[in-house]
């Protein structure tokens, strides 16, 4: 799934010096069957649908599956549809520091929806991670 060689591609692909920014978001809704479905208009008066739905949930693990449904209609016609089976891993907030340092990275700055230095204190703000790689 997500193993401590993948966690190294980041550190990997930057020079000395090079900067990681990242956004983490923390799962907040973790039921079973919840399905969610959104929609976008594109070109040609398109519509492309996005139906989620989570179909199992690993706590122990941090992890969820989501099967991830995708229909481009034109004209109310259905004309392509694409499914996709969407594993998704998820850490706390020091959690993923560690990691961060254990590759490598350094100076390494939490910020909380956009606000540089400000420490996360809900779980729907979005994370942003800084940290420069230390070759």
């Amino acid at each position: 799934m997500y193993d401590a060689t993948s966690r190294r591609l980041f550190y990997n692909h930057l020079s000395d010096g090079g900067k990681l920014i990242l956004d983490i978001f923390l799962q907040t809704d973790l039921t079973v069957g919840n399905a969610l479905t959104r929609t976008w208009e594109s070109q040609n008066d398109g519509i492309i649908t996005l139906e989620s739905k989570i179909v199992e949930v690993d706590f122990i693990n941090q992890y969820t599956i989501t099967y991830n449904r995708y229909e481009k209609w034109n004209n109310g016609q259905l004309t392509q549809t694409e499914l996709e089976r969407f594993p998704l891993r998820w850490y706390g907030v020091e959690e993923f520091k560690t990691i961060l340092e254990q590759i490598g990275f350094e100076d390494i700055i939490i910020s909380a929806d956009y606000k540089h230095g400000s420490y996360p204190t809900n779980s729907t703000q979005t994370i942003t991670f800084e940290a420069i790689a230390n070759k």
